[in-house]
């Protein structure tokens, strides 16, 4: 996607970018943002070049601040959701004494590119979106950061899933960049069993009449449910799902068939497509040890027990080339939704407890 601009275009969208960026770092430097409630803001990159070559005139980043940033600039601690969330993947966390203090940090949460407020095929572009990666992604969560708010080391990264694979590839590019890690259920690529129930998502949402190619004049709704009813059993345990009631199992697949007819289909194939090529050691030739060489920085690693969509092996590989690695498995029977469990369940507090300790 490469459109050819006159200059003075270029010009005064640069100069435009320039100043929505001085305002953004002056806002973030000086003014207080309620904990309870933060206003969307858009970053604007110019000319973004993805990995694959193709360039986009303008690709917009979705984000909020909560918080008031520090006059030494290091107390920002960047959030980056899951696969199929947005940027309010956080807000039970964030918040007054929260684990994500407001009263102490400058609390960045950033929509992903591809979905939420940032710019997707949902704008209009569908399938002539760009075939973005993790490190495309990696690339325009580090820019709003650095270049629109003005802070070059965050306290801290933090990342939950497809989230914990962006943190990881920004640690690896830029070391200078964060003075910490948090993954939850982290990974170094995606592994055989990931990119099989990512096969199978995509799939039934093709094998909807209505999606016509990805070309489709209707959202094809019963593809969408379709993959999230698939979806729905990989990210808890067998022992959860046994423990249901057939009413509650019924309820339990329903609300997920339902978030996933919320996406647009083209949003939503592109980002399982994303999540599934990840592969650290791609950007380093290969080879993950050189990729992880950078990576010198307190890591917590946080796997959830019985994990079926990002295997427990994947945070211990980690943890054996990892300089400084810290290892705590979220305990409990439900799988991946673990890392997403809310404060005062166990799951939630066990979380709330092992990042705090890290944070102090």
């Amino acid at each position: 996607m490469c459109l050819v601009r006159s200059f003075a275009g270029r010009a005064r969208r640069r100069l435009g970018a320039l100043a929505l960026a001085l305002l953004a770092t002056a806002a973030a430097a000086a003014v207080p943002v309620a904990a309870g409630h933060a206003e969307t803001q858009i970053f604007s990159l110019y000319d973004f070049q993805f990995e694959d070559g193709s360039v986009m005139p303008e690709l917009r980043i979705g984000y909020e601040t909560r918080g008031t940033l520090s006059p030494a600039r290091d107390n920002a601690i960047v959030l980056l959701h899951d696969t199929f969330a947005d940027h309010h993947a956080f807000d039970a966390e964030t918040g007054p004494g929260g684990l994500f203090d407001t009263n102490r940090y400058f609390v960045i949460a950033i929509d992903a590119l591809g979905s939420g407020d940032s710019s997707s095929p949902s704008d209009g572009t569908g399938q002539d979106f760009p075939r973005y990666t993790i490190r495309d992604m990696m690339k325009a969560d580090s820019e709003v950061v650095s270049r629109g708010l003005g802070i070059g080391r965050p306290r801290a990264i933090v990342g939950r899933s497809m989230g914990a694979a962006i943190a990881l590839e920004w640690a690896a590019h830029h070391p200078e960049a964060a003075a910490g890690l948090v993954l939850l259920a982290p990974s170094a690529a995606s592994d055989t069993n990931f990119q099989l129930l990512i096969d199978l998502l995509t799939s039934a949402v093709a094998l909807d009449p209505d999606w016509a190619g990805g070309r489709y004049e209707r959202n094809p709704i019963e593809g969408l449910r379709h993959a999230g009813m698939i979806y729905y059993p990989w990210s808890v345990t067998a022992p959860y799902l046994d423990a249901l009631s057939p009413a509650a199992l019924a309820q339990e697949t329903e609300v997920v068939a339902k978030n996933f007819a919320g996406w647009d289909a083209n949003a939503l194939v592109l980002r399982c497509a994303a999540a599934r090529g990840h592969d650290l050691a791609g950007g380093a030739g290969g080879s993950l040890d050189a990729a992880l060489a950078p990576v010198t920085m307190p890591v917590l690693l946080m796997p959830s027990r019985g994990d079926r969509l990002v295997d427990g092996a994947n945070a211990r590989l980690l943890r054996g080339k990892l300089a400084q690695a810290r290892y705590a498995e979220i305990p409990g029977d439900v799988g991946h939704r673990g890392i997403a469990a809310a404060p005062g369940t166990p799951e939630g507090d066990f979380i709330v407890e092992t990042v705090r300790a890290f944070l102090k």
